[in-house]
Formats: C-alpha cells, structure tokens, sequence
C-alpha cells in the first residue's frame, strides 16, 4: 500500500478590489496545501509554523487594502491573487515547504463550519522530537473534526466507532506513532479499513479551524 499525505492551512485577510468598475469589498481566505509521501521530524509534512512567513506577508501587504494597488488594477481577481502567493511562497517560504507546496488558492468570504457528515472528538496530546520550547511539546488538546473529503458523503459506521473510541483519551496513549495531524489521520483510516470500512480511501482531520491534514492510500 502506499500513502500521500496532505495537509492545509487557512489565513484570512480583509480587502477591496475594483470589479466590473465597481467596488468590491471581501473577506478573503487563503489555503496552502502541502503534500508528501514521507513525512518529517515527529510525523509532520511540514510544521505549521513554517507557513508563519506568509501569514506576515498577507498582515503586511494585503490586509486592509486594496488590491488594485497592490497587484495592479485589472489584476486582482482570485486566480491572479492566488498565482502571486504561490509564486511568494516558492520564492520565500522554507525550503522544505516550498518543495512541498503543492498549490494556493483562494476564496472569498468566511471560514466553513463543520459538514453535514463530518465527526468531532476531544483529546489531550504532546508530541516529542520537536525544538525545545516548542508548544506542541507540552501537554495540551484539540477538539478535532473528522471529515470526508468533497463528493465522499456520509462517513462509515466502522470510522463512527473509531473515532468514539478516541473521545476523551490521550492520543499518546491510543496511537502507536507520535500523534500528529498527519499521523492521526493515518490511523483513523486504517484503522476504519479494518473494521471493514474497505471502501474509504482518503480521511481528513482538523485540530483547528484554520488547518487540516489528510491522509489517502490505495491498493
């Protein structure tokens, strides 16, 4: 079997833009996403925190202005926006996470709350092999969402289970690999497979709004 891990986070930025001739004021969402077949440090695809450069970067350039003054008229629309972060961030970001970002989009309006099929569970976690300091490495919790992924639907009773088993536990304790993002889903999925959930081939898992991490494998 093989495994692709993605993971994605979310930034938000307040601007306008001219459209049509007219004023057009948004929120505005950015998504990086981030693949890789092999992860690093602890279990991570990159650590979140090296995507920290481009939240700066939308602070300082992009919130509360107006993009035509930023990009140039006529050249503000999503797409146009989401060509320049990319190229940005293969250009600025840490190496790593430059090589591994697989694309950035945006949207305009707010952050989507939790789909109709998606599953929440509350846990406690830390994980090791990290800088000293680092908070992650203390002991601390998420309330995750468990969700299928666009076009998937309802989630099997086979992964109801797993995850309810998961509710209220200490992630250290339960999984037998350091309990990052990536990792959990990893483990979600196959351990939904083989209460009989075949059929599932990809799982995402977010610990906060702004960001997730999927993992999928096939036969």
């Amino acid at each position: 079997m093989t495994g692709i891990y993605r993971i994605g986070k979310q930034f938000e930025f307040q601007a306008t833009r001219t459209r049509d001739g007219a004023p057009d004021g948004s929120g505005f969402l950015v998504e990086a996403a981030l693949t890789a077949s092999a992860l690093t440090g602890p279990g991570f695809v990159v650590d979140f925190g090296e995507l920290a450069p481009l939240k700066r970067f939308l602070d300082q350039t992009f919130d509360h202005r107006n993009l035509d003054d930023v990009l140039g008229a006529g050249r503000a629309d999503n797409t146009q926006v989401a060509m320049h972060l990319e190229a940005w961030c293969r250009a600025n970001l840490h190496e790593t996470a430059a090589e591994r970002l697989e694309r950035v989009t945006v949207r305009c309006g707010r952050p989507a709350g939790p789909g109709p099929h998606d599953l929440t569970f509350s846990a406690q976690h830390r994980l090791g092999g990290l800088p000293g300091g680092h908070k992650c490495g203390r002991d601390h919790g998420h309330t995750y969402l468990v969700g299928s992924l666009p076009g998937q639907g309802a989630l099997p009773d086979a992964l109801r289970r797993v995850v309810a088993a998961l509710d209220g536990s200490v992630l250290n304790e339960m999984l037998d690999a350091e309990p990052t993002s990536e990792l959990l889903a990893r483990h979600l999925l196959r351990s939904a497979r083989s209460q009989g959930a075949a059929g599932l081939e990809s799982l995402r898992v977010s610990e906060t709004a702004t960001s997730w991490a999927q993992y999928s494998e096939q036969t």
